[in-house]
Formats: C-alpha cells, sequence, structure tokens
C-alpha cells in the first residue's frame, strides 16, 4: 500500500449538507486518505456516520457500496439528502441505527471493510458543547468506544479491513479493545499541524485475525 502523501484537497468536490454544529474535519478527510481500498473490498460500513461526507467519498473515490450508521435521525436525514446531492445515492445508504444494536439488523461478517471516525473526546474532559447533535458526534466514553470496536468485528468478514481515525489521547486504549475482537492494527499513520508540534490524529488500518506485522507510516502534517 502506498500512503502518498495527505492533503485535505482529497475532498474537494465532495458536498455535505451540515448543520451549524456538525460540519466535516480533517478527521474525515485523513479517514478518507488512509482507506484507500485494496482490489478485494466492495462493501463498507462506516459506523457514526453523520452526514454522509466520508461515505460519499468513499463511493466518488473508490467506486465503493456504503452503508452508514448513524443514531441521530436529523443527520441520516442530512446524509440521505448529501447522497442524492453528490449523485451516489444508488451506491450509498443510511441506517438510523445505534451501533450497539448492529447484531439485530445485519448478519455477522457482512461487509469488505468498516471504517469509523470515532467520537473521540472524552465526556468529563473540559467543557461540553451545548448542542445535542456536537455532544453525541463528538464526545463519548470508553464503553462506547469498546462498542464502535465490537460492532466492527461483528460485521467485518473474516480478513477483512478495518481503518479508524481518532486522538492519540486514546490510542493504547483503543488498541487493547481491538485486539479483544481479534482486529489487528497492521499499519497506523499520524497527523500534525506542523512537524513542530504534537500529532492531533491517528490513523490505524489492519484486518480481522490478521498477521502482526505493524508498519508505522510517515508523519503527515496539515491540521
Amino acid at each position: 500500500m502506498n500512503i502518498g502523501k495527505f492533503s485535505s484537497e482529497i475532498l474537494r468536490g465532495i458536498k455535505t449538507i451540515d448543520t451549524p454544529h456538525h460540519k466535516p474535519t480533517h478527521a474525515s478527510a485523513f479517514l478518507v486518505w488512509y482507506s484507500k481500498p485494496t482490489s478485494d473490498v466492495k462493501t463498507v460500513v462506516e459506523l457514526g456516520s453523520g452526514t454522509g461526507i466520508v461515505a460519499f467519498a468513499l463511493a466518488k473515490l473508490y467506486n465503493l457500496t456504503v452503508e452508514g450508521i448513524e443514531i441521530q435521525s436529523e443527520l441520516v436525514e442530512l446524509a440521505n439528502l448529501g447522497a442524492k446531492l453528490n449523485e451516489v445515492d444508488d451506491k450509498v445508504k443510511f441506517r438510523n441505527l445505534d451501533v450497539r444494536d448492529v447484531k439485530y439488523f445485519y448478519k455477522p461478517e457482512t461487509f469488505d471493510m468498516v471504517v469509523s471516525n470515532f467520537p473521540f473526546h472524552l465526556s468529563g474532559k473540559g467543557k461540553e458543547s451545548p448542542s445535542k447533535i456536537r455532544r453525541l458526534s463528538r464526545t463519548t466514553d470508553l464503553e462506547t468506544i469498546k462498542s464502535f470496536t465490537q460492532s466492527a468485528s461483528y460485521l467485518l468478514k473474516n480478513r477483512g479491513t478495518f481503518v479508524f481515525v481518532f486522538s492519540p489521547n486514546i490510542l493504547t486504549t483503543v488498541l487493547s479493545y481491538l485486539s479483544e475482537v481479534n482486529l489487528t492494527v497492521q499499519r497506523m499513520c499520524f497527523l500534525h499541524g506542523t512537524p513542530e508540534k504534537e500529532a492531533k490524529l491517528v490513523v490505524v488500518r489492519g484486518k480481522k485475525n490478521g498477521g502482526q506485522n505493524l508498519i508505522i507510516d510517515p508523519p503527515q502534517w496539515g491540521v
């Protein structure tokens, strides 16, 4: 996998219908960039799909069929409108669903790839937004993160690919949770604002029941 150089321009031309409290971030662009699929990937599920920018980009840039799972019905409505706006409504669909309930709606090992931009600001740390949409999209607890990893493992085919982006602050915890559900990290990359600043984001990629060979890709800049 030749990752090349990251640029947020990867999302140029991808349209979304957003709210004042939910807009695309560098994390979305970083996730799309690192999710470039191998030839065996045709179907993708995104956990916590928001207004759909990652799903739209995966469909348009990589010709993938994508399902988005999102707990907030308001964002699902906007995502469905966005799918039509991007002319990918034949390849992308969204389901208003809590990630903890996927086993009631999907058979196990349904998808070739699972991606997610985890809601990685831990609750109780810092001032919380008064907006419900922003709180649910950005703020979480460790049990919710564990639910994301468990659902990812349930939905992902054996030897299928996962790609997750989140804050380095919870990296060790996420790695532990992934190991518990047989999701093996095989690549990792950090995103910094400038070479002198600490990393703001980390993206991990690997396979369900994959081999234990970890590659740390060159750091990227541009937060």
